[in-house]
């Protein structure tokens, strides 16, 4: 994924973490994903000096993912 560099601030607004408080990482996965929120570790790493725009790209992609691991888990 390809995240955009950050920009000045013109609004404050607050996009949330996808976290559920089951955090555990699948250092299986090329990505090393939480299996709790769908983020990669980098991605939870780095959380908190995205920009919103970032926040909303990682949160659609997390969700994905989530979608993808309960297909493959037959949920």
């Amino acid at each position: 994924m390809q995240l955009k560099p950050q920009s000045m601030i013109t609004e404050v607004r607050t996009i949330d973490s996808p976290c559920v408080g089951i955090c555990h990482i699948d250092y299986s996965t090329i990505d090393e994903l939480c299996s709790g929120c769908g983020r990669t570790i980098n991605e939870i790493a780095n959380w908190s000096i995205y920009s919103d725009e970032n926040k909303e790209l990682v949160n659609e992609q997390a969700t994905k993912r989530m979608k993808e691991i309960s297909f493959d888990q037959g949920f």
